[in-house]
């Protein structure tokens, strides 16, 4: 029979799946105080956060449809990485962290309505982030542009110079005359 306090533990998990609908199931199993608060800073610098949730509360939140593939990877003690604006660096900092601690362990991500297994997680970390992505299409939008101006540029450089050469050529012979 659930209690007053599992209805608002529900709702509020409820509340936070809808507001961030990307995320990140793991087995915290062995993590200290320590490395737990470590996690969850380097999360929380590609705007993401971590909890610990029960799994049949968290079942619950996430709706009858979801619960359908994510039921047999909410079994044993689960944390969940909830990704803000910035899925991919979420995904770095949590690949990063689970290869370095040894102890973190992925076990699948749901992303845009699709269930991601550990494999395609780890393929997501190797994309460039958000930032470097828009950086590199404003590189390649400003290369024809500075190639253009390189060449309008060019062209009234060498007039200049060849005006100044016949000035100069004409102002030596002037006097001389």
């Amino acid at each position: 029979m659930p209690t007053q306090r599992k209805n608002e533990t529900i709702k509020e998990l409820k509340a936070r799946v809808e507001s961030h609908p990307n995320f990140f199931l793991t087995d915290y199993r062995g993590l200290t105080v320590g490395e737990m608060r470590t996690l969850r800073v380097a999360l929380r610098k590609s705007s993401a956060d971590y909890a610990v949730i029960k799994n049949t509360l968290f079942g619950k939140a996430i709706g009858d449809d979801k619960l359908v593939e994510l039921k047999p990877l909410l079994e044993g003690p689960t944390g969940v990485a909830f990704a803000g604006d910035d899925v991919v660096g979420a995904v770095k900092a949590l690949v990063q962290f689970a290869t370095e601690s040894k102890k973190l362990k992925i076990k699948a991500g749901f992303i845009d309505g699709l269930l991601y297994d550990l494999a395609k997680i780890e393929a997501l970390s190797k994309v460039p982030s958000r930032p470097e992505l828009l950086t590199r299409l404003v590189g390649s939008l400003m290369s024809p542009l500075y190639g253009l101006h390189s060449v309008l540029y060019g062209s009234q450089r060498k007039l200049v110079l060849a005006l100044s050469a016949v000035h100069a050529k004409k102002s030596e012979a002037s006097p001389a005359a």
